[in-house]
């Protein structure tokens, strides 16, 4: 700092002269001070500064009393009533911004359009990328014009109110400033609170004041975090002074670090908004981030979580819920760079980079913003930031710093070059003994058979007590799917329905499978027709083969492998199995799921007669349809445990027949299992309304007072008008028709629940618990809340304890989904099947 030939002196004067950009104090001559802005510091004799600067102060910092820094650096004379009405103007203008973004930040997301929703994403990443320049301006490196212009006039999103020259007002007191700015966030929360108070106590009294000031505080907190958190580090930021004289401040030079006084006083300030907003609003964020999957099962909790902290969830896709918090932990890592690492221009450069490359590799690799051009805006950005810094590091000597250098390019090689061994090791090691590895991998169309497929996986997880794969528990691309076929699974258990082999995506199963000699089990639904030999031909595969949004050649998978796979598949293989023919329920699933875990079945445990269970959970579905029955078993399987608590009988499933028997009292035993029912859950699907054992069921359930809840699967249709007007009369007659109609409008008065049979477990472990949460506490207040509902304009038709006998029109042409033709006799009670035109009994029973 001491240059060898400086500037000579008066022969008076024994000290050399500062070099331009270092000062000394007067009475201090051999302390050179390094100043932050060269243009302050002329260089000479002791005490030489900048025309109305202050000669006292370290660095010559400050302007002399009265005065304020310009743009350009120079001193000017304060214009106190010019300024206080800038200063004044400013605040309206940022109040008036505020109450607009209280109000974008509040309004209803389902009035809100994509674009609308990419511009206030576009604009919150553009203020944050503003707000990493400046932690920029941090850093101790030289900049040139027009950036140093270009920071100052960004330095106003961090907080830095110099720019408003605010200094003419308030004087130049660090500690004041300091505690100024720290303020300014807290302030600008309690206007936001004090504009919902006012809105909820003038305009919505219905108005929900703790969720809107939770989300308009912590929306303008995570737009602003990194000024909030920078402005807060400001007195632990630091440059060094030649000669081993110490460090100053950053923000302003006149303080030394590290010392007793002034810079405590910052310190203190510093701590005690880390303390008191910093650190409860990231541990708020995180809570909620936290709590975000446990709350979700619960649809008024999920509500009022989601709305609370709009600000933090709704701006990404649901299943990157967690990168609001992410986006915090990237803003906290760039602003504690130029503390960490204190004057050490290298470091700071190459931790930023870091830091930048790191969280735009994870955005680029999950996409988590809601919509193509958010994950662009947002990639672009940091690439941007990246070339920034890059660019500022072409400028910058590092003459002193080159030993540094190399070592820590000594460490990222060895990093990379362990990173490899890693990856390669790692690699290998799931090449040898790949994992997660499943027994069974169960290859089906889900359009047809997906509750089907599910409930195979779970009696093959419960039978092998290994995992079983369903492409729904794990949606990723066809490459993983294929390669779980090819390394990860024992044995492709082939569905077989009757689209199964059009389907593309089951098409590459069953051919990689097949190039791979893996172990296939083949099982064959009734409802499946073989191939003919024209479709087994290569240059028929893409006629047979449905059309999809990708190409199986695109994966190796040529039409010549897949018909050699399908002959394979229909003619070679001998591991088949037809499903067997038994009337309905769930003992079909059961012979198949012990044949592919290749167990011997022995005889059923079911028995041929059911008596009633009083206080069951009754689980009732469309008999003798296979995507029926699997869907409430899978139901059924999932609440048993949860209704334990409620109904102590547990679950009682009237979708396994067996054979009927002639006592003709099949009608009483499932009247009596309706009757002393603790709830009903009817599970809808197509056909289910066409059926007189459904209709016979809920018919009961509403007469007799029971809780009837509606659960409906996909593809069933909702009955309009035109089904109570035209389809019931010609189906059960005039007469029967207004009373079932009546009871039906009863039933759908109650929301039915939807249950996704093609989601993945979770799901369906989500909607099932919403199913638990309708059942009452307490039977005596289930039928308590009915009878008020039926005094309060509800109307009973007949006596509830004379049973109602369902006889189809004979007239009726309608063929019963469930078992071909049935009719039930109010003398015998039997349903007559016109699919072998047998005498069936009308008894279901409880699966065990």
């Amino acid at each position: 700092a001491i240059p060898s030939s400086g500037r000579r002196l008066s022969t008076s004067w024994p000290f050399p002269s500062a070099k331009p950009g270092y000062m000394t104090l007067v009475g201090e001559g051999l302390k050179v001070y390094k100043c932050k802005d060269e243009s302050w510091c002329p260089g000479g004799a002791p005490g030489s500064c900048a025309e109305n600067r202050d000669i006292s102060v370290i660095g010559c910092s400050k302007c002399e009393a009265d005065k304020y820094t310009s743009d350009d650096g120079s001193c000017h004379t304060c214009e106190k009533h010019a300024v206080a009405v800038l200063v004044v103007t400013s605040g309206i203008i940022a109040l008036l911004v505020l109450a607009m973004f209280g109000w974008i930040v509040n309004r209803n997301q389902l009035n809100q359009s994509n674009a609308m929703l990419m511009v206030v994403i576009s604009l919150g990443l553009t203020v944050t990328a503003i707000q990493t320049i400046g932690v920029f301006t941090n850093i101790s490196v030289t900049w040139e014009e027009p950036l140093i212009s270009l920071f100052k006039v960004l330095a106003l999103v961090s907080f830095d109110l110099q720019l408003l020259k605010v200094e003419c007002l308030v004087g130049q007191h660090s500690v004041r400033n300091l505690v100024i700015r720290q303020l300014i966030a807290p302030s600008a929360a309690c206007y936001i609170a004090g504009i919902v108070l006012f809105k909820k106590r003038f305009f919505d009294p219905g108005l929900d004041l703790r969720i809107q000031v939770m989300n308009s505080v912590g929306a303008i907190f995570q737009m602003f975090f990194v000024a909030i958190f920078l402005s807060a580090l400001t007195p632990l930021i630091c440059y060094k002074h030649p000669n081993n004289l110490g460090y100053s401040m950053s923000s302003d030079p006149s303080v030394l670090c590290n010392e007793e006084g002034e810079h405590l006083s910052l310190v203190m300030v510093s701590i005690t908004a880390v303390v008191t907003i910093i650190l409860p609003y990231l541990a708020t964020a995180c809570m909620a981030t936290v709590r975000y999957r446990s709350v979700m099962g619960n649809s008024v909790l999920s509500h009022k979580h989601l709305q609370m902290y709009r600000y933090l969830f709704f701006r990404y896709t649901p299943s990157m819920y967690w990168y609001g918090s992410m986006t915090l932990f990237r803003s906290v890592c760039v602003c504690l760079v130029p503390v960490v690492f204190r004057d050490v221009p290298s470091l700071q450069i190459l931790s930023i980079t870091i830091v930048l490359v790191f969280f735009a590799t994870v955005q680029m690799h999950f996409k988590p913003w809601r919509g193509t051009w958010a994950n662009t805006v947002d990639s672009t950005s940091n690439m941007l930031l990246v070339l920034l810094i890059v660019c500022v590091a072409m400028t910058t000597n590092f003459e002193d710093s080159t030993s540094l250098l190399g070592i820590v390019a000594v460490v990222l090689l060895s990093g990379a070059f362990l990173v490899i061994v890693v990856l390669l090791g790692y690699n290998l090691v799931r090449h040898l003994r790949p994992a997660p590895f499943y027994a069974n991998f169960i290859c089906h169309h889900k359009a047809q058979a997906a509750a089907q497929a599910r409930y195979l996986q779970i009696l093959l997880t419960q039978q092998c007590h290994e995992p079983c794969f369903l492409d729904s528990d794990h949606l990723t691309n066809l490459q993983d799917l294929f390669d779980v076929v090819r390394s990860q699974c024992r044995q492709l258990c082939v569905y077989l329905t009757a689209d199964t082999l059009r389907r593309p995506w089951c098409a590459g199963e069953i051919t990689i499978a097949w190039q791979n000699h893996q172990r296939v089990a083949v099982v064959i639904h009734p409802s499946f027709s073989p191939l003919s030999a024209e479709h087994l031909k290569a240059e028929n595969i893409p006629s047979l083969l449905a059309s999809a949004d990708f190409q199986l050649v695109e994966y190796g998978l040529t039409d010549d492998y897949i018909a050699q796979a399908y002959r394979w598949l229909m003619l070679d293989l001998k591991t088949t199995f037809t499903m067997p023919n038994i009337e309905g329920g769930r003992q079909r699933f059961e012979e198949v799921a012990h044949w592919l875990a290749r167990k011997r079945f022995g005889q059923s445990s079911k028995s041929s007669a059911i008596l009633s269970k009083p206080n069951s959970v009754v689980v009732s579905c469309l008999p003798h349809d296979d995507e029926a029955t699997a869907s409430a078993a899978i139901l059924a399987g999932l609440i048993q445990e949860k209704v334990l608590d409620i109904a102590p009988a547990g679950v009682l499933f009237l979708a396994d027949l067996p054979p009927l028997t002639e006592d003709g009292q099949a009608q009483q035993q499932v009247q009596q299992c309706v009757q002393s029912a603790h709830a009903v859950i009817v599970v809808l699907s197509p056909g289910s309304l066409e059926s007189l054992s459904q209709l016979q069921v809920i018919v009961d359930a509403i007469g007799e007072e029971v809780t009837c809840i509606p659960v409906n699967t996909p593809n069933f249709r909702f009955p309009g008008p035109d089904f109570f007007d035209e389809e019931m009369p010609k189906l059960l007659g005039e007469q029967q028709a207004a009373l079932v109609t009546e009871r039906l409008r009863r039933f759908f008065k109650s929301i039915t629940i939807a249950f996704t049979t093609y989601a993945s477990q979770q799901v369906l472990a989500v909607q099932a618990q919403a199913a638990v949460q309708r059942i009452p506490r307490s039977k005596a207040t289930a039928t308590a809340a009915v009878t008020t509902k039926e005094s309060n304009g509800g109307r009973v038709s007949e006596n509830p304890s004379i049973p109602l006998k369902l006889v189809r029109n004979p007239s009726s042409s309608t063929a019963d989904t469930g078992v071909g033709k049935p009719t039930l006799s109010g003398a015998s009670g039997e349903f007559y099947s016109g699919k072998e035109d047998a005498c069936v009994r009308v008894c279901y029973t409880m699966a065990c």
